[in-house]
């Protein structure tokens, strides 16, 4: 009884010394006692939660109409009520006009800006002539600008065929044709830009030296 009892406490014990050596590692270069390894039992684990804002942000720049495929943007700028009513405006883009009076009009206001840079700004600006070389110089430059409108309708349109312009707004409206994007509305247009640049170019040298106002830049 007593032999099989000490066999008993003998096997224990070098159980225990076994399960006890399995857990000491013994680091390879360095002499000294053994370190314990302790499993650790707890686990950290944390989520991430998207939290939506309660306010909803507004975004100053998108697509045009929420479609990105169109290829513009609205911004502040673009898209505000005064932007557009400015735009649309503009002789370029009033289609119901007709284009030999859209280009009068673009012709007028050219003619008539471009005299003053030429005087002031031009060869004989210290001479006395300044006055007519200036307004020599603006009347060739509207002859120029005439001629590449003209070189640009012959190489963009054909006689006979439809106007180029969408038929559809951005928003889906069907719209008429603008007339301005065919052969024979670009040569409206081109011929209204040349009679109202040299009336601009006249009319400007008649209020500098004939009436005689006290211009800065005369």
């Amino acid at each position: 009884m007593a032999t099989s009892a000490s066999a008993m406490a003998s096997q224990l014990k070098s159980s225990f010394a076994s399960s006890l050596t399995r857990t000491l590692v013994s680091p390879k270069g360095i002499s000294g006692s053994p370190f314990r390894i302790i499993p650790s039992r707890r686990t950290s684990s944390f989520t991430i939660k998207a939290i939506q804002s309660e306010k909803p942000t507004y975004q100053v720049i998108q697509p045009i109409n929420g479609d990105p495929f169109i290829g513009s943007l609205e911004t502040p700028v673009t898209s505000s009520p005064l932007i557009a009513w400015f735009l649309s405006n503009l002789p370029a883009y009033r289609t119901a006009v007709n284009p030999l009076l859209r280009g009068v009009e673009v012709g007028l206001a050219h003619g008539y800006l471009l005299v003053g840079p030429f005087v002031k700004t031009g060869p004989l600006r210290d001479t006395p002539y300044h006055g007519i070389a200036g307004t020599l110089a603006a009347g060739g430059l509207v002859v120029i600008l005439s001629i590449v409108l003209t070189i640009y309708g012959i190489s963009s349109f054909k006689e006979g065929e439809p106007s180029t312009a969408p038929t559809l707004t951005l928003t889906g409206r069907t719209k008429k044709p603008d007339e301005l994007q065919t052969a024979d509305g670009w040569a409206k247009f081109t011929g209204g830009f040349f009679f109202g640049g040299i009336s601009g170019v006249i009319w400007a040298y008649f209020l500098l030296y004939v009436l005689d106002l006290p211009y800065y830049f005369k």
